[in-house]
């Protein structure tokens, strides 16, 4: 059978072969999970652009793994986003004051000092 350094060389074809049909199982999966993935996502960020409550009762149902398979906060972000721009008037909103004597809206600050809330954290 010739010099037993050449036993490897023998093999190698037969590895190719498996690599090959590895590589063409890898395609087909990726080929039918990577559509799937889209229409998840894409169902994910429609209903993020619903209300909170929709939302909220949507994601209920979800399991907990659902939340590593989506860009959630990115698609968050760009869902709440909102289309006010710089320099545009804020609109108008009415909240109850914490001592329950009345509403507060935003437009009885107009023409007044302005009024800013910062919200966030630094850690």
């Amino acid at each position: 059978m010739g010099h037993p350094g050449f036993q490897p060389l023998l093999r190698y074809p037969a590895f190719l072969m498996t690599w090959a049909k590895t590589k063409k199982y890898l395609l087909r999966t990726f080929a039918v999970l990577f559509p799937l993935w889209l229409i998840f996502v894409g169902v994910i960020n429609y209903e993020m652009h619903q209300t909170p409550e929709q939302f909220g009762r949507f994601m209920s149902h979800m399991p907990i793994a659902t939340f590593f398979l989506a860009p959630f906060e990115t698609m968050w972000v760009r869902a709440r986003a909102g289309s006010l721009k710089s320099g545009e008037v804020a609109p108008d909103f009415r909240l109850p004051k914490l001592d329950k004597s009345g509403e507060v809206a935003l437009s009885d600050f107009r023409g007044k000092s302005p009024v800013v809330l910062v919200f966030g954290s630094y850690t």
